[in-house]
């Protein structure tokens, strides 16, 4: 089901971090199409011994339904070279999803979920103003904020536990009021409605 927003998950940090919560089905909790870059959830669970490897790997499997995995290039390259590896490797792959010409058509807006990445930087989709950044701490604070989940901070916590150190970086706080707004109202829309 294509909706209006797209939720990009272009680096591991959130993942990572609501894996070792067990929340990785917050990133459902809004109406929008989620979308993992291959390399992105490669780099996340090439070694299933990493934090939240194993729950990522049956997360993706048991929602194959309600996400996309996008394959791109680096699904290509890793097929004819096994050992296959970039520095920046799900960023470009995140690019590489992002600009493909039938993501943002129309209305469509995109929400990048990343911690620290400079994704946004390397972007050159034509509509730009339509693609905004926020944290796994921005977007857990909406939930809160819309009373999806109860606490943003009960997630840090429960990944501290399992030994996630997870960025607790904001990106909402460097947009103006009126884009703040918006993104809430993005976010927070009724994932039934």
């Amino acid at each position: 089901m294509s909706r209006d927003l797209k939720l990009f998950v272009v680096d591991t940090g959130p993942l990572i971090t609501l894996a070792a919560a067990q929340s990785l089905d917050y990133l459902l909790f809004v109406s929008a199409d989620v979308v993992i870059p291959d390399a992105v959830l490669y780099e996340a669970t090439h070694d299933a011994s990493r934090l939240g490897a194993q729950d990522i790997i049956e997360w993706a499997k048991a929602r194959r339904a309600s996400i996309e995995i996008a394959y791109e290039a680096f699904d290509a390259a890793r097929a004819t070279i096994p050992s296959f590896r970039q520095p920046d490797l799900g960023e470009r792959a995140a690019v590489e999803v992002i600009e493909e010409p039938d993501r943002l058509l129309g209305d469509k807006r995109g929400i990048l979920l990343c911690e620290e990445t400079a994704v946004l930087r390397r972007v050159v989709v034509r509509d730009r103003e339509r693609i905004v950044e926020i944290s796994t701490l921005d977007f857990l604070t909406i939930l809160e904020t819309e009373q999806r989940i109860q606490s943003a901070e009960a997630v840090f916590a429960l990944a501290e536990q399992a030994g996630r150190l997870a960025s607790r970086a904001e990106k909402m706080s460097a947009y103006d009021e009126a884009t703040r707004t918006a993104i809430r109202q993005l976010v927070a829309r009724d994932p039934a409605g």
